[in-house]
């Protein structure tokens, strides 16, 4: 259903210098608090407009020149062409929260549906729903989209869902009574992490899709009787993780500390002196902190970067002729800003109240 024209995606102001790779470019951050999509240039954080796609749009990702929002408070997505107009796409279930994409689709983990939605990026459908644990949040892809893995909160398990056949056919219980929130998996494919909130620990699972991801895996295989291949304490209210080749970060809310492993979930350090890490980025030769109760972002290695305001989500900026920047939401603060860890704010700008996760068109 197309609910018609609001604001142009692809109409943005051409300051800047000739060398500069923002130009043109579009920064879209949904904002939680007043259900819109709001829309700054890049280059300048001059704002643009907003646009409205749902109840309370938290994340948003691009495909096909399009913008797609989950709107946790209905039973839709919304997309949004770079012209602006606005497409409802029905999920049938409530709480659409996350997105991931493998073999051309979209699916979306409804976390009051118990299921992950399927949708088609061109024709903006509905092509399927798979049923999957209680209250799913993030999923993870493995390499080449050959599996999702989706954890559940209230089942304790990462539910391991075919994403050709829009099947789950295998679950790997995290333990008794985990609430597994973030969920990765390895470059390689050859293994997953899930952090369980409730237990403040990550558990590394086996994975069956560690071949060459040029080749589909084979079918379901015979369930393995113990798929854990290991498990760490971490810090308290652990929610996200990042995975390398040879590194697991794991920020812990509760008490201010980083952990962090090697692939083994053996234990290489633990950072202190944060106060409420939340995410971390890689920028150069460093991995620098996302603070939610502290105006700075802080390196591993100790250096300082100066923020307007906490900041709860950030959005990397690839940009070929400079580092990475990081466009900042603070979330209480109602604006967004964009952070150069060599410059500090580039520009900060107001937004509609509660700018959740961005991103960049």
């Amino acid at each position: 259903m197309s609910d018609g024209p609001s604001r142009d995606l692809t109409r943005s102001p051409t300051r800047g210098s000739s060398g500069d790779s923002s130009r043109g470019r579009v920064v879209a951050v949904p904002c939680e608090g007043e259900d819109v999509l709001a829309l700054f240039a890049l280059a300048t954080g001059e704002p643009l407009g907003d646009v409205p796609v749902g109840s309370h749009p938290v994340h948003a990702t691009t495909r096909r020149g399009r913008t797609f929002v989950a709107t946790m408070g209905d039973r839709a997505v919304t997309a949004v062409d770079p012209n602006g107009e606005v497409t409802r796409i029905e999920t049938g279930v409530l709480g659409p929260s996350h997105f991931a994409a493998a073999n051309g689709e979209l699916f979306v983990s409804c976390s009051a549906g118990d299921a992950l939605a399927v949708i088609d990026p061109e024709s903006l459908a509905l092509v399927d729903r798979i049923a999957v644990g209680a209250e799913p949040h993030e999923v993870a892809v493995a390499p080449g989209g050959r599996r999702l893995y989706a954890g559940s909160r209230r089942d304790g398990v990462v539910d391991v869902v075919d994403p050709v056949a829009h099947e789950r056919i295998g679950s790997i219980g995290i333990g008794d009574g985990a609430r597994v929130q973030g969920v990765a998996v390895s470059p390689d494919g050859s293994r997953g992490y899930a952090v369980d909130q409730s237990s403040a620990r990550i558990v590394a699972f086996e994975t069956d899709t560690a071949a060459d991801p040029d080749t589909a895996p084979a079918p379901a295989p015979a369930p393995d009787p113990d798929p854990i291949l290991g498990a760490a304490a971490v810090g308290a209210d652990p929610y996200d993780l990042v995975v390398t080749a040879d590194r697991v970060f794991v920020p812990g809310r509760g008490d201010g500390v980083v952990h962090e492993f090697d692939r083994d979930l053996g234990l290489v350090a633990v950072h202190e002196g944060f106060a409420r890490p939340v995410d971390l980025f890689r920028i150069g030769d460093d991995w620098w902190v996302l603070d939610a109760a502290a105006g700075r972002l802080r390196s591993l290695a100790g250096a300082v970067v100066e923020t307007p305001a906490p900041g709860l989500v950030a959005t990397p900026v690839r940009e070929p002729t400079r580092s990475d920047r990081l466009v900042v939401s603070h979330y209480d603060d109602d604006r967004i800003s964009l952070v150069d860890v060599d410059d500090g704010a580039v520009w900060t700008a107001e937004t509609p109240a509660y700018p959740f996760g961005s991103v960049v068109v």
